[in-house]
C-alpha cells in the first residue's frame, strides 16, 4: 500500500510540475493589479481566472498529505520490523506467505 501512495505522489508530482508556484505568482501578480492595471493587460475578469487556477492548489494539497501519510506508515511498519527481528533472533519461527495465508 505504501508503495502505491509512493507511485500515486510521484505521478501526481510529475502532473503538477511547478503549477502550484506559478498558480501562486499567478494569484499574487491578479491581485496586486488594479482593474485599470488589468484592462491594460485585457483581463477582463480577475475572479473567473483566480478561481481556475486555485484548482492547482488542492491537489498539491492532497499530494502533500498522502506523502506524509505514507511516510508515517513507513515509520510504522520500518518500527515493527525491528521489533519483529528481535522475535525472530530470538527464536520465533519464520512464518511463510503463500496465498496470501501464513503458513508455519
Amino acid at each position: 500500500m505504501i508503495k502505491q501512495g509512493t507511485q500515486a505522489i510521484q505521478r501526481a508530482k510529475l502532473e503538477l510540475g511547478d503549477m502550484p508556484e506559478e498558480a501562486a505568482r499567478i494569484i499574487h501578480f491578479l491581485n496586486s493589479k488594479n482593474k485599470y492595471e488589468l484592462q491594460e493587460l485585457e483581463i477582463p475578469n480577475r475572479t473567473s481566472i483566480i478561481l481556475e487556477v486555485k484548482k492547482v492548489l488542492p491537489k498539491r494539497n492532497l499530494m502533500l498529505n498522502l506523502e506524509d501519510k505514507c511516510q508515517n506508515m513507513q515509520l510504522v511498519v520500518d518500527s515493527f520490523m525491528v521489533k519483529f527481528k528481535l522475535l525472530k533472533e530470538k527464536g520465533l519461527p519464520n512464518p511463510f506467505v503463500i496465498n496470501d495465508k501464513l503458513m508455519t
